[in-house]
């Protein structure tokens, strides 16, 4: 699945939905490769210690887009 995430999105904040979530995260992506990937929380969130998620636990993950960003601003 690595393969099929583009290295561009690296560094950039994305939507992640992980199986069994009620709900898709806002995180930003530090590495992908062939067992899963690391993100850390948007600053002021959970912390920026990084997170692993293996593959098998990932449902979706897309880039953002400018509607997410004005939801992000009606939540604070």
């Amino acid at each position: 699945m690595s393969e099929q995430i583009p290295g561009s999105w690296s560094g950039k904040d994305v939507l992640l939905a992980r199986n069994g979530a009620a709900d898709s995260e806002r995180v930003t992506l530090k590495e992908v490769n062939d067992t899963g990937l690391a993100y850390t929380y948007k600053e002021g969130e959970i912390g920026d210690e990084p997170v692993f998620v293996p593959w098998s636990s990932v449902s979706w993950m897309r880039p953002l887009v400018a509607r997410d960003n004005e939801s992000h601003q009606e939540e604070e």
